[in-house]
């Protein structure tokens, strides 16, 4: 794929970092009004993707294991359910945020293309790369939020401690205790698998549209999608900051 050459960077996007924040830390609210990714080259826009998906991965996982080490047995789990329950909301939360800045590199991966004097020819075929690098590259590793980081809870605590205590522990509150914990975890699996599931859709739609339109060469239709997608970009900041 043909590469724009790499002039500079900046990249702010609010809620991600390199280093773990504390569960129980206030998400910093999203600029609602912009679309928060600045670049001069695709190289740049598929580097940014991969390394803020790795991030947010390392993020949820040092929180997990930090939340494990203090929570080593069923007493133990009793008395800090309520951290394991605010774990689970802030990894919605910062899968949530992810989805949308990957939507914002999207978009910007794009926007790059479509400003560029080069043939429709060459703008269809770099289009390709949103499929490639956003869809495919970032949207699989963030899966893995899904499949291992959050998944993993289960085997932690409904399968692990949980059940080692159903030997030693009154069975009706033994029982509750394991009910309301699998239902914690498997809600927080589904509702991550749904945000990734709309992203994953909306990213490929857009960008199967937008390379229809470059096709055809329909610049205003062109426009349309492009506009559209931004659109419903800040309209997802603008809830997620509710």
């Amino acid at each position: 794929m043909k590469r724009l050459m790499c002039l500079s960077l900046c990249f702010i996007l609010c809620g991600c970092g390199n280093a773990p924040v504390s569960q129980n830390a206030e998400v910093k609210k999203v600029n609602v009004n912009v679309i928060e990714v600045s670049a001069s080259s695709l190289d740049e826009i598929e580097e940014m993707a991969s390394k803020d998906v790795e991030d947010t991965k390392e993020k949820l996982e040092s929180e997990r294991d930090a939340l494990s080490e203090k929570i080593t047995d069923y007493n133990s789990y009793t008395k800090n359910v309520d951290k394991v329950k605010a774990y689970y909301d802030d990894a919605l939360k910062q899968t949530e945020l992810l989805s949308i800045r990957l939507r914002e590199y999207a978009y910007k991966y794009a926007e790059l293309i479509m400003n560029e004097d080069a043939s429709y020819k060459i703008k269809y075929k770099d289009l390709s790369g949103i499929y490639e690098c956003i869809y495919e590259d970032a949207g699989e590793a963030m899966y893995d939020i899904y499949d291992k980081t959050v998944k993993d809870m289960y085997d932690i605590y409904y399968d692990g401690i949980i059940k080692d205590a159903y030997d030693t522990e009154d069975y009706d509150i033994w029982s509750d205790v394991s009910s309301d914990a699998y239902d914690d975890w498997s809600n927080c699996l589904s509702d991550i698998y749904d945000v990734w599931s709309d992203m994953q859709s909306d990213i490929y739609e857009f960008q199967s549209d937008l390379r229809s339109e470059v096709y055809d060469h329909d610049d205003e239709r062109a426009q349309k999608k492009m506009d559209k997608f931004k659109k419903s970009i800040l309209r997802m900041k603008e809830d997620v900051n509710d």
